[in-house]
């Protein structure tokens, strides 16, 4: 094992070198030095010291997570030996964490893809032969070539699964001429994203409380201190006003975690009864007259009375019989919110949302925020515009960064007469005569835009991800070529085997290319295999939410060349629109991907050089983000403006197209919110709208307020029937970390977590062997039917005092099949071997020290969850309800 051993000198001088570079605020030059040349050294057998005097330095953006801290990575030899936390980071402040350090692991992983390989056998036979890049690139070239020949690339996809390249995607897609860019939004965020813009607009969507500032936090459902997207920043300002300021938090969840533990009140809930406790809340703040009335009567857009009527019926009463939590209990809570405003704030991730009912579930959180007065202000709900910098809402005087021109034309919208839309399915045309006016002008087919949920599409394109595998089996979308890029839908997708299926059939997807760096169990289901550079060893831009509201960029470089003959995405992308001729090119003709992110952020007011040692630039002198809302329209902003008298809104032509940019209150044009009113958006029409074009306008969903519906799988539940649901640890990122050596070595079983009672109640032991039969969803989702099984497995059992009763948990992230020696526990050999280095597969690191293997009389490395649970698309938005399943549960006989 590869193992550094500073002494206490270089300690102290690293130390102080990096609290004298946070204190003149990046004004300093560091001396790190740029990428190391020489090539990647082989330390298997060795002991290694870092030399802080010869050791080279160079800042980065870490990938170990969705987070995307900067950091500092230490070369020494050619090999990088370190991650460090990079003291400039506003959000990090120079911390990193587990998932960071295992990014070297996974770099210099035994099984890592070195070289690029084409299936001989059949797909997913797991034969392969070694190629040159060259037939790689020509074949694929000629395959892409064609359809553009035949005025079909709309039959040309990308589907990724972690994308953090700066719309390096979208720019190769819409080079070649396709719309198909798929992601994996829906099975993630796309819900809590759509509790926020549906209120505040398409720009607002990923909430950023102040926990820095606050004194009081509800939190419903989101594992901060574990895997909280986007929140390493916030488990330090959590903890420090926890302990420093003497801030509250107060957590709702179904199972014992990280963040459970370190909650002044931890609450044991049903799932997915979130909102119809939040809805309780909001019910006794209106009642008891404790709601912020001036704050609404300014920024809302419908009456007080309006929404005392809709919270009417939710008492906390009807929430105690729901959730599990006394009407006693939940008045306190409510009050005690309250009485911090307006330092207090909510705080939601998948826990809440990732329900049938999560996006009114969303809404209803987001409302006790709305209701206390604390949007905006400090310690309150923040908000902000996490985007890229384009001068818009949130942006405003900050340089403009992005990808340099010339940029390449949008693919077209799609409408009858046109051959991709001609070729849909009867059923899809009918849907979409359905849709209004200004939404079928947005139409580009239904892996990007499904008729049958308009939601995933009205704010921002953030589809249907787990579909893509089912629409193109049942015919309702037409793909010829399909690239995977850090995509592994074979093993993560819920009923992960329908995306294998289709993976696996020439006859659905002819053409199948993956862009990875470990053999995955997609990878072994395409035809070439493009090895790629990691996180470490490539360049990307990076701007990401500031929990300080300051915003700030940044940029990943790389610390050292790929090893073999691995290359970045963005050169793969490059030497394919070499092939395709000038008029792809055009777009990709700049003489080296670091030439490309230097453009990329020329504008900031700093030399290249400088921002590369850096690695982080933020404007000084910008006040916080605070209440941008309320800052009056500039002089300049209202040159050329004109006001609704009806409305108050204020329009200007920008870039020949018209724009609302604020409204006019008390006389004052200020910016207000980036919704179409610039009002917060309580009442939301196009719930009515999207629910009557599925014919859903009968349904709580298409209810316009803030609201909550218990699941439909709940009640029709059986007495010998439990819920299930899954979770994260704080080690492991989704399903791409299982093969890192120290995060696996940390955590590699998925054990059944039980409650105590349900256990005695079962007759279960700690121990046991159980099998775990998952039933179909209820209600309006797809495929639904909670008479048939979805899928089983089988597990061992652990008891685990905290966790809800008649409630099973298993973790995410293991039970591999693919990905090597270490994700999968194969130390006798591995499928892909052609592309990887035979003597660091021979690393005796590997057979000697993965002593939970089963082949070492070890547990192993864990179950596969997803074959078992089903897909199950929230209606109308389409993000997946991971944590509404049901299942009976028995022990096998030993």
């Amino acid at each position: 094992m590869t193992t550094y051993d500073p002494t206490r000198r270089d300690v102290i001088k690293t130390t102080a070198a990096a609290v004298a570079l946070g204190a003149l605020g990046g004004t300093l030059m560091p001396p790190w030095e740029a990428v190391a040349d020489e090539p990647p050294g082989d330390d298997r057998p060795a002991r290694r010291t870092i030399d802080y005097r010869k050791a080279k330095a160079t800042p980065t953006v870490c990938f170990g997570c969705t987070t995307q801290c900067h950091v500092i990575g230490w070369v020494q030899d050619g090999r990088v030996v370190r991650i460090s936390g990079n003291p400039l980071d506003p959000n990090s402040h120079g911390h990193i964490c587990s998932k960071a350090n295992g990014i070297v692991h996974g770099t210099y992983y035994p099984g890592r893809l070195l070289y690029p390989i084409r299936r001989v056998g059949k797909r997913g036979e797991g034969k392969w032969k070694r190629i040159t890049w060259d037939e790689a690139y020509d074949e694929i070239a000629a395959r892409l070539q064609k359809l553009r020949d035949e005025g079909r690339p709309d039959k040309f996809a990308i589907q990724v699964g972690r994308d953090k390249t700066s719309g390096l995607t979208a720019r190769f897609l819409s080079s070649v001429g396709s719309p198909h860019g798929l992601n994996r939004r829906s099975i993630c965020s796309s819900n809590n994203r759509l509790g926020t813009m549906t209120y505040y607009g398409t720009i607002m969507d990923w909430g950023a409380p102040d926990l820095a500032r606050t004194k009081y936090v509800l939190n419903f459902g989101s594992n901060l201190m574990e895997a909280h997207q986007g929140g390493f920043g916030g488990i330090q300002r959590m903890q420090e006003a926890r302990v420093d300021r003497g801030a509250k938090l107060v957590t709702f969840e179904v199972r014992p975690s990280a963040t459970a533990s370190i909650s002044d009140e931890y609450h044991r809930v049903t799932p997915g009864s979130d909102g119809c406790i939040a809805m309780a809340m909001a019910h006794v703040l209106v009642k008891e007259g404790l709601a912020k009335r001036a704050f609404w009567d300014r920024w809302c857009n419908i009456p007080f009375a309006e929404i005392a009527a809709q919270v009417e019926p939710f008492t906390p009463e009807m929430a105690a019989r729901e959730s599990g939590v006394s009407a006693d209990t939940i008045r306190r809570l409510a009050r005690e919110f309250a009485a911090a405003s307006p330092r207090c704030t909510t705080l939601l991730n998948r826990g809440a949302a990732k329900h049938v009912n999560g996006i009114h579930s969303s809404r209803a959180v987001f409302l006790l925020d709305i209701l206390a007065g604390n949007v905006g202000q400090p310690g309150g709900f923040g908000i902000v515009n996490r985007g890229g910098w384009k001068g818009d809402w949130g942006h405003e005087g900050l340089p403009l960064v992005g990808e340099p021109g010339p940029k390449p034309p949008k693919p077209p919208k799609w409408k009858p007469g046109m051959a991709c839309f001609d070729e849909l399915p009867q059923e899809v045309k009918e849907a979409y005569e359905r849709l209004p006016d200004a939404w079928k002008a947005q139409y580009q087919g239904e892996l990007i835009t499904p008729t049958q949920y308009p939601l995933a599409w009205q704010w921002q394109v953030m589809k249907v991800g787990q579909m893509n595998y089912p629409w193109i089996r049942e015919g309702r979308a037409k793909i010829d070529t399909l690239f995977t890029y850090c995509f592994n839908g074979g093993y993560g997708y819920p009923e992960a085997k329908v995306c294998r299926d289709v993976l696996a059939d020439e006859s659905l997807i002819p053409f199948h290319v993956s862009i990875d760096i470990a053999y995955s169990e997609t990878a072994a289901l395409a035809d070439i295999i493009l090895p790629e550079a990691t996180a470490l060893e490539r360049w990307d831009g990076q701007s990401t939410n500031a929990w300080d509201y300051v915003p700030f960029t940044g940029v990943r470089q790389p610390l050292v060349k790929p090893p073999g003959e691995c290359k970045s995405v963005w050169w793969i992308y490059h030497e394919l629109a070499k092939r395709l001729g000038p008029d792809v090119f055009q777009y990709w003709d700049f003489p080296s991907d670091e030439d490309y992110y230097k453009r990329y952020y020329a504008n900031l007011p700093i030399s290249w050089e400088q921002f590369k040692r850096q690695g982080v630039w933020q404007p000084s002198g910008r006040e916080p983000d605070y209440q941008l809302f309320e800052r009056p329209l500039t002089a300049e902003e209202m040159e050329g403006a004109s006001i609704d008298e009806a409305t108050g809104l204020v329009s200007k032509e920008i870039k020949g197209k018209p724009q609302t940019i604020g409204i006019v209150l008390d006389g004052t044009p200020v910016r207000g919110f980036p919704s179409p009113s610039r009002k917060i958006e309580v009442r939301q029409s196009v719930f009515e709208q999207a629910a009557a074009v599925v014919g859903l306008s009968d349904h709580p969903i298409a209810n316009p307020l803030p609201t909550w519906f218990p699941n439909p799988a709940y009640e029709v539940m059986k007495e010998n029937e439990l819920r299930f649901v899954t979770f994260k640890w704080n080690v492991h990122t989704q399903g791409r970390t299982a093969h890192h050596k120290y995060q696996a070595e940390i955590v590699h079983g998925n054990p059944i977590w039980i409650a105590p009672e349900t256990a005695k109640r079962l007759g279960i032991a700690d121990g046991d062997l159980l099998e775990v039969e998952i039933r179909r969803p209820a209600g309006p989702v797809w495929n639904s039917d909670p008479s048939r099984t979805c899928g089983t497995l089988r597990q061992v059992a652990r008891i685990v005092p905290g966790v809800a009763p008649d409630l099973l948990a298993v973790s995410h992230h293991l039970g591999h099949w693919e990905y090597g020696p270490i994700g999968a526990g194969q130390l006798k050999g591995t499928a892909g071997a052609e592309a990887m280095d035979p003597a660091l597969l021979a690393d005796r690191d590997i057979p000697d020290n993965v002593w939970w293997a089963k082949e070492k009389g070890g547990i192993g490395t864990g179950v596969p969850l997803n074959d078992a649970m089903p897909i199950a698309p929230t209606p109308l938005s389409g993000g997946q309800a991971w944590y509404d399943c049901v299942c009976t549960v028995r022990k096998v006989p030993s």
